[in-house]
């Protein structure tokens, strides 16, 4: 057609476009339109038009039914099925009802070459018939014809790295964890910390995958499904327990470290038993012992505060978490960051940047599912001198830190190394505490190396956990 082109041109006749304007007067909806197309023979194949009209522009708008489909089915056709460019085309000739010579017409190609076409194009579609190719193909562009919607596009950095979440009970008590990465890669035992979830932030499953990492990461006590520990056992104790009923229910027995935060206390624990090997622990924003009152007291007053409380009146602390949980639930699932680094930069800078905002939504149920309990447990195996489990680490330990982490200024460091001097300590310049999201790339380097280097270790003297 060419602007201007009437019911001539169309191939339609007054008295068809009347009956049609007629149907559309009698019945609200779309209706059909029998026309022909120019130059076509008296045995040709009329051409359906839908037809409907619209008021606010009073024209009538008509379209062709031609069982086209998009470029989107066609890619599917290529994809799905084999089928090269010419199958396609001659697909689309099926589904409009030509036959063989006249899809060779079409074509510029001999009858016994289009012939030949079709039998390999029902090869790969399945069908029995060109009319089963021909319905398959019709079904698929009307679909895309009659779809209510046809989607979003989807982002190349869609999140295809998936994590699964399984549960084991210990003493009656249920232990959640999760697990994601390569399956039957180089075995990764992650514990987390109070602030970026287990597993959560869809970078980390990503580079999982691409070092080659099997990640099992457990719900630590209070955090997630896991159940706090029983008041009468030592914190340490139990979360040690509750991590080797999940290796041991996966017949895993040896594993490399990485841990955030407080996690790392567990982690060291975990060198002294002997029902598990640790090749190597990679630690993200670990604090040291609490030697110093001067420790404390650099932190941001809005942490220090549960430091103190926990050491003098763990009943205050009990009450301050339930008042910051309600704060995080106002605040909501995406604003919940706030209440851990308002005022603290660079950390509340990274924690809002628009690419974390999926974790961040994930991390929050982890953290409030218990009304803090997760982070009662932490504060309270913080509290206790573990210096003991520095200073008898003899497998390969590096702590990654942030040059700016407000929580552990890096002067603060050096009770590291008065611990153990020869503790290696890799500072990230212009860092927070929110380095295990930020520089997520340079941890699991970090941890993948430590995997190979150290997946051959043996430790010597294994001692049992008290």
């Amino acid at each position: 057609m060419q602007s201007g082109d009437g019911l001539v041109a169309l191939g339609i006749s007054p008295e068809a476009f009347h009956q049609f304007k007629e149907r559309l007067a009698t019945v609200q909806g779309p209706t059909l339109l029998k026309a022909y197309r120019k130059d076509s023979d008296e045995h040709a194949l009329p051409l359906i038009l839908v037809g409907m009209y619209q008021q606010k522009l009073k024209t009538f708008v008509l379209n062709a039914l031609q069982q086209h489909w998009p470029e989107s089915i066609d890619l599917a056709f290529a994809n799905v099925f084999g089928l090269s460019v010419s199958e396609r085309h001659i697909l689309a000739l099926l589904s409009r009802g030509c036959s063989s010579e006249e899809i060779a017409r079409e074509r510029g190609s001999s009858v016994a070459t289009v012939r030949q076409q079709i039998k390999s194009l029902l090869q790969k579609l399945g069908a029995k018939s060109q009319v089963q190719a021909a319905t398959m193909a019709a079904s698929a562009a009307t679909a895309m014809h009659t779809a209510t919607t046809k989607g979003d596009l989807l982002s190349a950095h869609y999140d295809d790295y998936p994590m699964s979440i399984h549960e084991v009970a210990r003493d009656q008590r249920r232990i959640g964890w999760r697990r994601f990465g390569k399956p039957s890669g180089r075995p990764v035992l992650f514990l987390h910390g109070p602030s970026f979830g287990a597993g959560d932030f869809p970078e980390e499953r990503r580079l999982a995958v691409e070092h080659g990492l099997d990640v099992i990461a457990v719900e630590r006590a209070g955090y997630g499904r896991t159940e706090p520990s029983d008041k009468s056992e030592d914190p340490l104790e139990s979360q040690c327990h509750d991590i080797l009923a999940v290796l041991e229910s996966l017949s895993i027995t040896q594993v490399t470290v990485l841990c955030h935060e407080v996690a790392l206390i567990p982690a060291l624990a975990l060198t002294k038993c002997e029902h598990v090997r640790i090749n190597g622990i990679v630690s993200v924003s670990a604090a040291p012992p609490f030697k110093e009152l001067e420790q404390i007291n650099a932190m941001p007053a809005h942490q220090a505060i549960f430091i103190q409380a926990a050491r003098h009146a763990p009943w205050l602390a009990r009450l301050m978490i339930r008042l910051l949980i309600l704060r995080m639930r106002k605040l909501g699932p995406e604003q919940w960051p706030k209440v851990i680094f308002e005022g603290v930069e660079p950390d509340e800078h990274v924690i809002s940047r628009s690419s974390l905002k999926q974790g961040v939504i994930a991390a929050y149920g982890f953290y409030v599912n218990q009304l803090g309990a997760g982070y009662l447990e932490d504060l309270r195996i913080m509290i206790q001198d573990w210096s003991h489990l520095l200073q008898t680490c003899d497998l390969p330990l590096k702590l990654i830190h942030g040059s700016s982490n407000a929580s552990t200024p890096v002067s603060h460091l050096r009770v590291f190394h008065d611990i153990n001097p020869d503790l290696p300590i890799e500072l990230i310049d212009g860092e927070g505490l929110t380095l295990a999201v930020s520089r997520t790339t340079q941890v699991y380097q970090t941890l993948s190396a430590m995997a190979d280097t150290s997946g051959t270790r043996l430790l010597e003297e294994p001692r049992q956990l008290s």
